[in-house]
């Protein structure tokens, strides 16, 4: 359960984060003014009721909440309302957002408007995706990261390296998406995983693709399974058929609060990830409303906590991992060092990468 945010604590997170003004009349008449409303469409999670309940209580900003569950659906929706939006912040993947720009469907984030950015991680605030042309777009809430998932009581320290997964003590006990783990392959034999060094020399890309498919093919021996659902490598690990697999953060934090023998980590070759901010829709009705709600959002890092525990995924927000039990810290958080070797996927950065991997996927199959 997490932890309730109080009017109290509320009310001290305030002063003590520039946001006391949130209380004052003159704010909440302004924001009344606007519809004294803010629609906010968002993953499940991502605005806990707790949060929501104390916003209210304290700005008299009433938050509806719309659930969204696919970013295409999205993307739809708000191409179909043709400028006249019905959301004030909606919530885009690192990897799609660029698509809701080039659209003209946000506006871009004006961090001086916010006294608490500086509450957001530095790498994550930073992050390639975050900046486009020169303006950031989008406000970073949770991270989603592909790496190394094994078994504590077959695998005694934490591994440092891919290389586990292709040593011969492990035959048959690994697994991996063949697609996701292919960056992090290419990044293991000196290659850029990221595709960012590559640009449009479709040449490069092929022979470091080429170099990997045919590592992998060598090494196909020692493949338990190539496996496509979050639940396969779940019930792989439980079963004992595999020790070790390269697995997303989200289906990994779930066996380590559920209590099974499992660690993740991120080795030194890296791993990738891709996050989930909230984004402020262009010409949004409630504009004022959006930046109070997005700065008290980040105004405390229990709130980060919170957004943890309800999504299984790591928080953006400074603070939050000293609030985490040791388990949840374990399931749910990355240390900086971790965080300084995830490559962030870019799908405008030589986007034919993707074919060439899923071509070289086929190849490895058939093998």
């Amino acid at each position: 359960m997490t932890k309730q945010i109080t009017r109290r604590a509320f009310g001290r997170i305030a002063a003590t984060t520039g946001l006391a003004a949130l209380a004052a009349p003159f704010l909440v008449r302004r924001a009344h003014a606007q519809s004294g409303e803010l629609n906010v469409w968002a993953y499940d999670g991502f605005v806990t009721d707790d949060f929501r309940d104390a916003f209210e209580d304290n700005t008299g900003i009433k938050v509806n909440i719309r659930l969204m569950t696919d970013q295409g659906e999205m993307f739809n929706l708000m191409k179909a309302e043709q400028g006249d939006y019905s959301a004030d912040i909606v919530s885009c993947a690192g990897h799609r957002f660029y698509q809701f720009v080039d659209a003209d469907l946000l506006s871009p984030i004006d961090p001086a408007k916010l006294a608490n950015w500086d509450k957001v991680e530095e790498e994550y605030a930073t992050a390639s995706w975050v900046s486009r042309s020169g303006s950031v777009w989008g406000v970073p809430l949770v991270v989603v990261s592909s790496g190394l998932l094994y078994n504590t009581e077959v695998i005694k320290e934490r591994p440092d390296s891919w290389a586990i997964m292709f040593d011969e003590n492990y035959a048959k006990q690994t697994a991996y998406q063949i697609q996701d783990f292919f960056p992090m392959v290419m990044g293991y034999l000196g290659h850029d995983g990221s595709a960012v060094s590559y640009g449009d020399d479709v040449a490069a890309a092929q022979k470091a693709v080429d170099e990997a498919r045919d590592f992998l093919i060598e090494h196909k021996h020692l493949v338990r399974r190539y496996y496509d659902a979050a639940t396969e490598v779940q019930q792989m690990m439980v079963t004992g058929d595999i020790a070790l697999a390269q697995a997303g953060s989200g289906p990994s934090s779930q066996l380590i609060i559920d209590g099974f023998s499992a660690g993740y980590t991120i080795p030194k070759e890296g791993g990738q990830a891709y996050a989930y901010g909230l984004n402020v829709v262009n010409g949004a009705k409630n504009m004022d409303n959006a930046y109070i709600f997005l700065n008290a959002l980040l105004g405390d890092p229990e709130n980060g906590a919170s957004i943890v525990r309800s999504t299984g995924l790591s928080s953006t927000i400074k603070g939050t991992e000293a609030l985490l039990t040791p388990q949840e810290r374990e399931a749910l958080s990355l240390t900086s060092e971790e965080r300084s070797r995830l490559s962030w996927v870019n799908v405008e950065t030589a986007a034919f990468i993707f074919g060439l991997i899923d071509k070289a996927a086929e190849e490895i199959r058939a093998a």
